[in-house]
């Protein structure tokens, strides 16, 4: 039997790659029966340049069996063209989409696009092995869990498939020599999970807890990228670097260790509020170059209605601490909470100008597929355009007119400060 071709797509924004891929890639060529029989290839297109047409030619040039697109807010519509027209030009290709945007609403998807034959809720690394499995003929598609298909016009959603406790049974795809490190767009993660429960964001909700890749396997990854020739900056992906000083002080350990050319630790996400002399001290040794922190709204009753942690004191006292030592500071607002009006916004765009960050980034609200904002947006109150990126539209006291006005502003700041205006 020839080997099924298998190409992993990501439509990434500004030359990125996908981390999730090679994961996927590494997880699925544990099983010898799958490294017998598929042929597994990972493509990155930069979604900013890269045209329906060239993706669809260059598929129509490597005619794949099974194609696995990762989908988010920002490319959903662009894959959703794309397979489209290659289940027009060859039905026989299976096409399996998993990512934040389509997993929590495969059935809503799978209604609404007769091409895409099989949806992947959750973390995707077993699910996608076996899916591999099914399409080779050694298992069966209603034992898979986390997935949502269709048979003839019915839609069919398995049980979820919890996520994978013991972290070290996913292979690392540098150390397997999958994914090769790339200056400024190479990632590393260290565990998952979150220890926040924010109600606008996926990852606390759907990845509850926190499990830790083996320290070992980490030392090694970060060894591996730091003496790669040409990296002069990487990236931790962690949804909050400085979640335990014990465990910082480990991985700064590491770092600083393994840096022996000084490369630079670009833009790791914190919580300012845990920050102290002793934290900033690591970050310097880590050669942290900037970090991006909260709090998306200053703003008391908003702050609860999203239960987003914040402290005032803590976090103007971290800000401070950060840039008066030569790290960049990024901080966040989000229009269009519920609970906040266009005034509120203002006085947290006061209060954050007041705190001299390096930078303030605006974004509006993303009422995304998974969080409690999507979920019970009814309760909140909240009106939003129920296509990707799902943008809010009103809140029960920020009605669209305001939001409009307070995206005006953002763009009118953005000329006198160091602003990035809102997607």
């Amino acid at each position: 039997m020839d080997k099924k071709k298998v190409i992993l797509i990501s439509l990434n924004w500004a030359n990125h790659f996908s981390l999730a891929s090679g994961y996927l890639k590494a997880y699925a060529l544990k099983d010898s029966f799958v490294r017998e029989n598929a042929v597994i290839e990972i493509v990155d297109f930069d979604s900013e340049v890269i045209s329906i047409q060239q993706v669809v030619y260059y598929l129509s040039q490597s005619r794949p069996d099974i194609i696995g697109f990762s989908g988010y807010c920002w490319n959903i519509v662009k894959i959703l063209d794309t397979v489209r027209i290659i289940k027009t030009l060859y039905p026989h290709i299976q096409i399996i989409l998993g990512g934040p945007e389509a997993g929590p609403i495969g059935a809503k998807y799978l209604e609404e696009n007769h091409c895409i034959d099989v949806v992947v809720n959750g973390e995707g690394e077993v699910t996608f092995a076996e899916l591999l499995k099914y399409y080779l003929g050694q298992c069966r598609l209603e034992e898979i869990k986390g997935v949502t298909y269709r048979v003839d016009d019915q839609i069919i959603e398995n049980p979820p498939r919890q996520p994978i406790e013991d972290l070290s049974e996913i292979p690392s795809p540098y150390l397997e020599g999958i994914l090769s490190p790339r200056d400024k767009v190479t990632y590393i993660e260290t565990y998952r999970g979150c220890v926040f429960r924010c109600r606008y964001c996926f990852e606390g909700k759907n990845l509850p807890g926190l499990r830790f890749f083996p320290e070992e396997r980490v030392k090694k990854e970060i060894e591996f990228v730091l003496s790669h020739p040409g990296i002069k900056s990487f990236h931790f992906v962690d949804t909050v670097f400085n979640v335990k000083k014990e465990r910082l002080e480990k991985i700064v350990d590491i770092i600083s260790r393994a840096n022996r050319f000084g490369i630079e630790l670009r833009t790791v996400e914190i919580i300012a509020e845990f920050v102290d002399e002793e934290t900033v001290a690591l970050f310097k040794k880590a050669s942290v170059k900037s970090v991006e922190t909260g709090p998306q709204t200053v703003n008391k009753e908003t702050l609860k209605n999203v239960n987003r942690y914040y402290d005032e004191e803590k976090f103007k006292s971290a800000v401070r601490l950060l840039e008066d030592n030569g790290i960049e500071v990024t901080t966040d607002l989000i229009i269009g909470l519920p609970g906040d009006t266009f005034f509120k916004f203002v006085n947290s765009v006061k209060a954050l100008i007041n705190m001299r960050p390096s930078t303030l980034v605006f974004s509006i609200l993303h009422v995304l597929p998974g969080t409690i904002l999507y979920e019970q947006s009814h309760k909140f109150g909240l009106t939003f355009d129920d296509k990707a990126p799902h943008l809010v539209l009103s809140a029960p006291d920020f009605p669209y007119e305001e939001i409009d006005k307070a995206v005006i502003m953002a763009y009118s700041l953005d000329k006198e400060y160091n602003i990035k205006s809102p997607l």
